[in-house]
């Protein structure tokens, strides 16, 4: 399924990137050394030492101990600003891991140079539903292999369930459930100080200005750098944390694109430590002609909600070594219990490998951004749902909610 972002695109001349032959290194520049940047800096070395032509070249990051531990660590050049990265020559694809309200931006800077993007979940902010729309339209006409950070997408038993629920094992697709629930510190979250680095100060040893960005001015804060997931300014919490690892497989499963109707709930019952998202969050979803899709996620109590995907004539559960469809007897008393077994499971090794081999056949990756554009519109509507307390409805047509 193609939008009308990328139907309706203007077309441009491509980008002058790099082509990458089949034997050829790839040339990362790693944007944003947190901990999510880190994990990558991390994941890129072990390929690399197991013989995977990928080198990391480059660095950045607004906080000059993070800058200098990562350049260490990688062996790369030091960037405090990532428009000097992108201007780096060598450099053939980014990865960014930065806080989610520069997402957008640094992605459609990074194609417009010529680099293929690796980004980290959310694909874009929450609150301007025209960044996702963007990023496919610059994604398009730039000619840019794009991979959104939801690693749970290199299991192939999202593959194996789609083939199975295609040819009619389920019957009518009528509903799907699925959880992600967390207890205890989470650092990105806590707002108690424990987190915080005394070494950071603004116009020292760390841009403060920059790393506002978009997002509204204000005095230098730290729980709003070191915990910046707790604020609306720069994430949609929990919401636009969580989901996308469960939303995604789940679209891409059963073959979903825009929503219909979006509703949420939930509320800040325990973490009352001064942040401003919830810690339990609710959110239905209903997609033109069926499914719905109830997704729950939590950081105050890690009980799950088992993964289904429900038809009139079976249900699909994700358990075990992959799946086991169970039949409706009522509907379907001639069907058999069914076992779905994966063939490999989800990693970030797997998901960056299969980022790497896109750069070099262009193809698109398993975790796309056409993929970041449908979970987005779900968790943008989401998010607002919860905060005024209403129900949105998108016309997939004219891509606007209305």
């Amino acid at each position: 399924v193609f939008t009308n972002a990328v139907k309706n695109r203007a077309i441009g001349a491509p980008a002058q990137g790099p082509i990458i032959g089949a034997n050829e290194r790839i040339n990362i520049g790693i944007i944003g050394c947190g901990g999510m940047g880190n994990a990558h800096i991390r994941t890129l070395l072990r390929l690399k030492e197991r013989g995977v032509n990928v080198d990391i070249v480059a660095v950045c990051d607004i906080y000059t101990k993070r800058l200098d531990a990562a350049a260490k660590r990688a062996d790369a050049r030091p960037y405090k600003d990532y428009r000097r990265l992108l201007e780096d020559k060598d450099i053939d694809a980014v990865c960014i891991a930065t806080p989610d309200h520069w997402h957008a931006q640094m992605t459609i800077d990074a194609a417009e140079a010529g680099k293929d993007i690796y980004c980290e979940k959310p694909m874009t902010y929450w609150a301007d539903l025209s960044l996702p729309k963007r990023v496919v339209e610059t994604i398009a006409r730039t000619n840019r292999v794009m991979q959104v950070g939801t690693q749970g997408m290199s299991d192939d038993i999202w593959d194996k369930a789609g083939e199975r629920i295609k040819a009619g094992a389920l019957g009518k697709l009528i509903h799907a459930q699925a959880s992600d629930m967390r207890n205890g510190y989470i650092g990105v979250y806590d707002c108690s100080g424990r987190n915080i680095d005394p070494s950071a100060k603004p116009g020292v040893t760390l841009d403060w200005e920059m790393f506002l960005g978009s997002a509204p001015k204000r005095p230098w804060e730290p729980a709003r750098y070191f915990a910046f997931r707790s604020f609306w300014d720069y994430s949609g919490g929990i919401c636009t944390d969580f989901f996308p690892h469960i939303l995604t497989p789940l679209i891409y499963t059963m073959g979903l694109t825009f929503p219909k109707r979006v509703t949420a709930s939930g509320g800040l019952y325990y973490w009352k430590d001064g942040r401003e998202v919830p810690d339990i969050f609710n959110m239905l979803i209903e997609y033109p002609d069926g499914p719905s899709v109830l997704l729950v996620a939590s950081i105050a109590n890690d009980t799950r909600l088992p993964w289904l995907i429900r038809g009139n004539e079976a249900t699909l559960h994700f358990e075990g070594p992959g799946a086991v469809i169970r039949p409706q007897r009522r509907m379907a008393p001639a069907k058999q219990e069914e076992q779905v077994h994966r063939t490999h499971g989800a990693s970030l090794e797997a998901h960056w490998m299969d980022f790497l081999n896109c750069i070099k056949t262009r193809k698109k990756p398993r975790s796309n951004e056409l993929l970041g554009y449908y979970v987005m519109t779900a968790l943008h509507m989401a998010v607002r749902s919860y905060r005024e307390g209403r129900v949105f409805e998108f016309d997939a047509e004219r891509e606007e909610v209305l």
